[in-house]
């Protein structure tokens, strides 16, 4: 097997070496060690490889923050970046088009991008870092003052009329877009629904662009090359092989421009153009030096690049093909079918293998999607047996069209994408699609990848020692968790929104809003970006209830997409007739969910209290549900966003209000946390719910200055408070 190979250790070494040399700064100490250790004649190759690596990785430029002026000149490096003097930009671009190499004027303002603010996030810094970016934000192209070479507007210009036309002929929009994206990598008009469906399915691998494009349109122009070939009088002459390859060759060019050479159709051409040169010299590859090789060439440009998600999910994902398709295929009960089966017989046969192919890569690829996404499908092999092939067919129909405007070939490429999507559609609606869970560890994924590498030399019971090793680990945490008398609060850092996650002994758990902006619906989810995330990273499987504290954008812009995608017992809400009060509310009962007024109850041990009272006529944020959970001797109140009026009637109320936390009312505005209302909470501590750079000036410096206790901000990231009933310890996520 080619894991014995010296070339495939010593490639696979440069690869790690160039991932570590982007992250530590004592890369060239690691570099003088490997080196050292290659005097070990066994490990020569190993540790050059790796020396290399990491000299490479060393030699990235690692970028500083900096600051601009709201007007500069800068060079588009490709989509969404932009090099300046100071360095490269990642920025949000909007006004004037702009295409690689064109240098322009823009108008915005820049800033540090956040580190990681919330359990389950993404640590947007170090993703930007490792890509030599330090500063982001968001500009208008302003004017274009030099256009950069003609084939980056043409490939532009050649994706965006594809795609409109395919909107245009296409029988649904939903349709038009995937046949877009199978056949130009451009997914921006693919709805987002449809997108979460195939991911929930699996055959979200399918607008990848990377090897599956390539090897289908290869394929094809290789075998079309070859036969024609043979056709010919001077077949006997040359190699039908090596011509077919010859002619496949520039068709993997091509394909990676049209693309837009992302690093994973990069090592997918990389490698075709290794494999299609081996196959015309009349030699035999191998699957994995050649996928290692094509990575590699990826690091050797951009040592980056080794840190890219979906260069990473390519590479797994075919490894796990090359290794463990024919494996797991013995490992069923089932006969091959003997030579000359039924048609039938031999179909099945294929179907079977292509959910072994899947299943082979859902193996390699799920800490990977674990750690990025919190989830991993559990029909995917199931989806890609039945659903794959309608895909895998649009890919050539579609990349025809690119050439050839044929309106036969859109029908058809309109029914291969509807029946894909149909596929989508129907295994993502299942119950159990999908499971949310942590982020793997290091352990984790230590024992997960032993028990693939034993699966893939045929050790099928030893293979599952490390896989209920790892099982027995998460058991026994979430069984702690369960018998725990702790009480976590987890305030989420969800920009100028609120949204606080409540952990009660006995796995109980509740959330209290679900974060948002100012529009609705909201332009970022915050409920797919920080709020399921979060409950993943924190081991929470259901909610047992969820309290909308007031029909704001702010407080619910999230709500939805938790509805969506987490089972919940009850949901508190005031009774307003709110059109976002409304839409929450249907949206909640089609889903099974209980909707009730909030009450008082008692969840896990915690007594849940409501001082508050909903009056007819107040505004929006003086109805605010405002919650006082009791754990022990330890007391919180949530108290949503009350302004003054509210805050008396509290204030002068019987209800006991004195809490040992207290989560700002209305993010810290002056028109909020009055000082009666104040002495009656009497809090040690105070988290203000804002978000970074508001334009509000939240929290406002004259509440700050009267706020009793120590104070904590969610604009620096997610703030934790625990309580095991006498005690009350609060502190920064980070």
């Amino acid at each position: 097997m080619g894991l014995g190979r010296p070339l495939l250790l010593a490639t696979a070494a440069f690869l790690a070496g160039a991932f570590l040399g982007c992250e530590v700064t004592f890369a060239l100490a690691l570099c003088a060690a490997a080196l050292a250790c290659a005097l070990y004649r066994p490990a020569r190759l190993v540790a050059l490889g790796l020396a290399l690596g990491l000299l490479r990785g060393s030699l990235q430029p690692r970028p500083q923050p900096f600051a601009l002026a709201d007007e500069f000149e800068g060079e588009v490096v490709s989509a969404g970046v932009v090099r300046v003097p100071q360095g490269l930009l990642s920025l949000h671009l909007r006004g004037l088009e702009v295409h690689r190499g064109d240098r322009a004027l823009f108008a915005g303002k820049v800033h540090a991008p956040p580190p990681l603010l919330n359990p389950g996030g993404r640590d947007r810094r170090a993703d930007l870092l490792a890509r030599g970016i330090a500063v982001e934000g968001s500009a208008e192209v302003v004017q274009v003052l030099r256009r950069g070479p003609v084939l980056y507007r043409w490939l532009d210009a050649l994706r965006s009329r594809f795609t409109e036309r395919a909107l245009l002929i296409c029988s649904s929009r939903e349709r038009g877009a995937l046949v877009a994206a199978l056949g130009v990598g451009d997914r921006s008009a693919l709805p987002a629904a449809a997108e979460e469906d195939l991911a929930a399915s699996g055959l979200v691998h399918l607008l990848a662009s990377s090897g599956l494009h390539l090897a289908v349109v290869v394929l094809l122009a290789r075998a079309l090359g070859r036969r024609l070939w043979l056709w010919t009088r001077w077949a006997s002459a040359v190699r039908a092989t090596a011509v077919g390859s010859a002619v496949a060759l520039p068709f993997a060019f091509a394909e990676v421009l049209l693309l837009g050479a992302p690093w994973p159709a990069m090592r997918a051409g990389a490698g075709a153009a290794l494999g299609l040169a081996g196959a015309a010299a009349g030699r035999r590859s191998d699957g994995l030096t050649t996928l290692a090789l094509g990575a590699a060439a990826c690091a050797l440009i951009d040592p980056a690049a080794t840190h890219d998600l979906a260069l990473q999910l390519s590479v797994a994902g075919i490894a796990g093909l090359l290794l463990l398709a024919r494996p797991l295929r013995e490992l069923l009960p089932l006969s091959w079918p003997p030579p000359g089966a039924a048609r039938w017989r031999r179909f099945s046969e294929f179907l079977l293998g292509l959910a072994c192919s899947t299943a082979a890569a859902a193996l390699c690829t799920a800490p990977l999607l674990a750690a990025a996404f919190h989830r991993i499908s559990l029909v995917s092999a199931l989806a890609n047996a039945l659903g794959l092939l309608p895909g895998l067919a649009t890919i050539p129909v579609s990349t025809a069209l690119v050439a050839v405007d044929a309106l036969p070939l859109w029908w058809i490429a309109d029914l291969l994408a509807g029946a894909t999507l149909a596929a989508a559609h129907g295994f993502a609606a299942l119950p159990f699609a999908t499971v949310r869970l942590a982020g793997p560890g290091l352990l984790a994924c230590a024992l997960w990848y032993a028990g693939v590498l034993l699966l893939s030399r045929r050790r099928f019971r030893a293979a599952l020692l490390p896989w209920a090793a790892m099982a027995l680990i998460a058991g026994s945490s979430a069984a702690l968790a369960r018998t725990g008398e702790t009480m976590r609060m987890t305030f989420l850092a969800v920009g100028q929104g609120d949204s606080a996650i409540v952990q009660l002994p006995g796995g109980h758990a509740m959330l209290i809003d679900a974060g948002g902006d100012l529009r609705w619906p909201t332009r970022v989810d915050p409920g797919a970006r920080d709020v399921l995330p979060a409950l993943a990273e924190l081991g929470i499987s259901r909610l047992d209830l969820v309290v909308l504290t007031h029909p704001h954008p702010d407080h619910a812009g999230g709500l939805l997409t938790v509805l969506d995608r987490i089972p919940v017992g009850e949901l508190w809400m005031t009774p307003e007739q709110d059109p976002i009060a409304t839409a929450v509310r249907e949206h909640a009962r089609a889903r099974g969910v209980l909707v009730r007024e909030p009450h008082q109850a008692l969840l896990g041990g915690v007594r849940i209290e409501v001082p508050s009272h909903f009056e007819k006529g107040r505004s929006l944020n003086d109805n605010s549900i405002v919650l006082r959970l009791v754990h022990g001797e330890v007391a919180a109140l949530f108290a949503g966003d009350v302004e003054a009026l509210a805050e008396a009637d509290l204030a002068q109320g019987t209800a006991p209000l004195q809490a040992a936390l207290l989560k700002v009312p209305h993010h810290g505005s002056r028109t909020s946390s009055t000082e009666a209302f104040l002495r009656r909470v009497s809090p040690r501590y105070a988290v203000f719910a804002t978000g970074a750079g508001n334009s509000f000036g939240f929290p406002h410096q004259d509440v700050v200055a009267r706020m009793p206790g120590a104070h904590f901000d969610t604009a620096e990231g997610a703030v934790r408070a625990e309580s095991d009933g006498h005690t009350l310890l609060v502190h920064r996520f980070r």
